[in-house]
Parts: C-alpha cells; sequence; structure tokens
C-alpha cells in the first residue's frame, strides 16, 4: 500500500511539474479589453490577444496599462490564466 502511495505521489509531482513549466508570460501594454468576447489584447512589439481563462478578472485594468499576462497554449491559442499590472522599474 506504501508503495503505491509513493508512487502516485511521484506521478502527480511529475504531471504537476510539466504544467507548471508550460506556463508561459508576456508583458506588453494594455491595447484592448473585450469583455463580450473575454479576450485581452497587448501591444508588446506585436500585437497579441489572449483569451481569457475562467476566473481571470480585468475589470481593475484599463487600456493603457502595463501588464504581465501569464498563459497557456490551448489548442494553438493563447489562454491567460493570470494578468497583474507589471511591477514599476526602479531608477
Amino acid at each position: 500500500m506504501r508503495k503505491l502511495m509513493l508512487s502516485t505521489a511521484a506521478v502527480a509531482m511529475l504531471f504537476s511539474g510539466a504544467a507548471l513549466a508550460a506556463n508561459k508570460t508576456e508583458t506588453g501594454v494594455i491595447a484592448k479589453i473585450d469583455t463580450k468576447a473575454q479576450s485581452l489584447t497587448l501591444k508588446s512589439g506585436k500585437i497579441k490577444t489572449f483569451e481569457l481563462g475562467t476566473g481571470v478578472d480585468v475589470s481593475a485594468l484599463k487600456v493603457g496599462e502595463k501588464v504581465v499576462v501569464t498563459y497557456d497554449l490551448v489548442n494553438k491559442k493563447p489562454v491567460a490564466s493570470d494578468v497583474i499590472a507589471a511591477p514599476a522599474k526602479k531608477s
């Protein structure tokens, strides 16, 4: 029984590590927030649109604000799992 539990824990850790490694981030300025389409468009040298994942709240964000988007590719489309204000640069 103990071996089974250890094996199950090892497999769970392996899969959770793979999921964490798959996350990507993009920093840029919000060009558009589309609440109907549940998407956010960033301008970061190039224009990139992210679908907003379940539970991602962008109501406090504004167009022109610099943000960091954490996302995964789902069916070759970027889906945001988190959107936060970018930290201010220290001078």
